[in-house]
């Protein structure tokens, strides 16, 4: 079990598990690892235990749109799909330039859906490669939605609209957000759930780890 401590001034230590397995504390000085470690032994058993499922699960191929293929890449300037294989342009560029395209088209659609059952007017749709959330809504209006949302099925990318467009009223996470998410997206706690672990399956996804540049 790979531990990696990081001295840090900070009140409280901290305890983290990286995608690829590390374990991570960031403690100050002279901080007790080895019993910190010890009280937490059981949390770490069960989250290793989980990033492995992910593990398993990532292998089975490139997640796209919920589903997983097999990955070429080729000379073809636009995505070909098949009955299990995905073939992306050789270029990281133009592949993510196709992928965002696709994406685009969905994002547009339910955002123009539920525009009108939630009565909200978004300002710009941007698609973007965004390190660490699944979409974000700007004081102006404006939404942000990660290429990430590419690899998920659709019943989720569903859901994170609904999320940033409940934004456009409540820019908080307060009950009334919620009651609102609630009132078009009843399953969002089981939703929110499911992106975590789909989140860990593309950080450890080799095809995804080629697009974005983190080989």
């Amino acid at each position: 079990m790979e531990v990696e401590v990081r001295h840090r001034p900070v009140r409280y230590a901290r305890l983290e598990i990286k995608p690829d397995g590390r374990i991570v504390v960031t403690a100050p000085e002279g901080f007790d690892v080895n019993a910190f470690l010890k009280k937490h032994e059981r949390w770490l058993s069960n989250r290793l235990r989980e990033l492995e499922e992910v593990r398993r699960e990532s292998a089975r191929g490139f997640p796209f749109f919920g589903e997983f293929y097999r990955l070429e890449l080729g000379n073809v300037r636009e995505i070909e799909r098949g009955e299990d294989k995905l073939i992306l342009p050789a270029e990281r560029e133009r592949a993510r330039k196709a992928l965002k395209e696709l994406l685009r088209a969905r994002v547009t659609a339910l955002v123009a859906l539920y525009s009108v059952l939630m009565g909200l007017s978004p300002g710009k749709i941007y698609i973007r490669n965004q390190k660490t959330k699944w979409a974000s809504c700007s004081s102006r209006g404006n939404l942000s939605f990660n290429l990430r949302l590419v690899a998920l099925p659709e019943r989720l990318i569903e859901y994170v609209v609904i999320h940033e467009m409940a934004h456009l009223r409540y820019l908080d996470h307060s009950k009334a957000f919620w009651r609102l998410v609630g009132r078009f997206y009843p399953g969002y706690g089981t939703a929110r759930r499911e992106l975590k672990r789909w989140w860990g399956i593309i950080e450890v996804n080799e095809g995804w780890r080629w697009l974005e540049g983190r080989e």
